[in-house]
């Protein structure tokens, strides 16, 4: 099956610099995932990514629960970063962080590039369901990423 690529872009009213390490903070993780697919991070919470950091996850999508460890294989603060999984549930998977200044705020973009398991079934799956989830997933990721940042702001009075 040919590689699949999503992108995904919301603007949130904070800098880029804040964006990135809310980002970049593994203990977010867990909070901007959606309640239906648990994601958990495996590697201790306190991981501080940077250039060659591995980071384990655990995740149930579809019911079914599988492992990921991916790589820190770009590390550009506070404009983006890379991850690449080493070993998981795709033929491949790369996610692009990226964190752009606009309108005294952030465009934040994710880029995926995934190939799916399974080859022909894969491909199926991908049809029916995989791509449409991936789509529900990230777009609520960053949903809730601007909800929680934003409400920081107004906290914070910014």
């Amino acid at each position: 099956m040919a590689v699949q690529r999503r992108q995904y872009q919301i603007f949130i009213d904070r800098a880029p610099q804040a964006v990135f390490e809310f980002q970049a903070n593994l203990k977010n993780h867990p909070r901007i995932s959606p309640p239906d697919g648990r994601e958990e991070v495996v590697s201790p919470l306190d991981t501080e990514l940077a250039l060659g950091v591995r980071v384990s996850f655990r995740a149930r999508h579809g019911g079914v629960w599988h492992a990921l460890e991916s790589e820190i294989v770009e590390w550009n603060p506070p404009y983006g970063f890379v991850d690449r999984q080493v070993s998981g549930p795709f033929a491949s998977w790369s996610h692009r962080h990226r964190f752009v200044a606009f309108q005294a705020g952030t465009l934040m973009t994710d880029q995926i590039e995934y190939t799916p398991p399974a080859g022909p079934l894969g491909a199926l799956a991908e049809r029916l369901w995989l791509g449409k989830h991936m789509d529900e997933f990230f777009n609520y990721r960053q949903a809730e990423a601007k909800r929680i940042l934003e409400q920081i702001t107004r906290i914070k009075g910014r």
